[in-house]
């Protein structure tokens, strides 16, 4: 009976980290197009989303069973009820990518008028930080690694700060800008600052990942509410 029971969760396990793999993918790809504005990487991404919601809706199912069939409690009942969070944390940084390549088609025949280097410089340095720290929190989960999973904050405030930079600098571009009530270029500032703001949120949501590593392997549920 233990037995079956640890063989089903770590299935479930296995599941949330190939779900890891697909975001990461979603993730690459999505910020990849909109740095090269490459529409048919862009479109890989809007199509590939549905795996994703799949199997995050796979997962809660097989979490629901596995409560109703085996009934665990302590920390194995943590670990399922964290898993559950974290494949809709997944799920949703899945959406964010999605919205990333939609602004990539978007601004397909836009971006390259305006993009300064200064502006394209700083939102390649948010892209990586993004993406380390997505891929910090899925090694946290995978190697059960509290220590690593207490360090996404650091990195989340290194990305909120060049989140700060950004904005100041996209919106130093309007004043004296002759094309401010140009429509094209309307589109272009809309359209980064949503993706400045969706990179920002890849980060919170990792941080909401590592958060709940944290808490399946302590227990201390005080760390879904200090104030970062």
């Amino acid at each position: 009976m233990i037995k079956k029971f640890h063989e089903k969760l770590q299935e479930i396990v296995n599941d949330v980290n190939h779900m890891g793999k697909l975001i990461q993918e979603a993730v690459e790809n999505a910020t990849a197009s909109l740095i090269a504005g490459d529409r048919d990487l862009a479109t890989k991404v809007v199509e590939g989303d549905d795996k994703i919601d799949e199997l995050e809706m796979h997962i809660e199912q097989e979490c629901l069973v596995i409560q109703a069939e085996y009934q665990p409690f302590a920390k194995d009942l943590r670990l399922i009820n964290s898993i559950n969070i974290i494949a809709i944390y997944m799920e949703r940084i899945g959406d964010l990518a999605v919205n990333l390549a939609k602004i990539t088609r978007r601004l397909e025949k836009h971006k390259a008028l305006f993009m300064t280097p200064e502006i394209m410089d700083l939102l390649k340095e948010m892209v990586n930080l993004a993406k380390l720290i997505l891929a910090k929190a899925l090694k946290a989960f995978k190697n059960n690694d509290a220590k690593l999973a207490g360090k996404l904050d650091e990195l989340d405030n290194e990305l909120d700060d060049v989140q700060k930079v950004l904005f100041k600098k996209l919106f130093a571009s309007v004043v004296g800008n002759n094309s401010l009530s140009n429509e094209e270029f309307a589109l272009y500032l809309s359209n980064i600052s949503l993706a400045i703001r969706y990179l920002e949120r890849i980060g919170d949501q990792s941080v909401n990942v590592g958060e709940r590593v944290l808490l399946f392997l302590t227990g201390d549920y005080k760390i879904l509410h200090e104030e970062g």
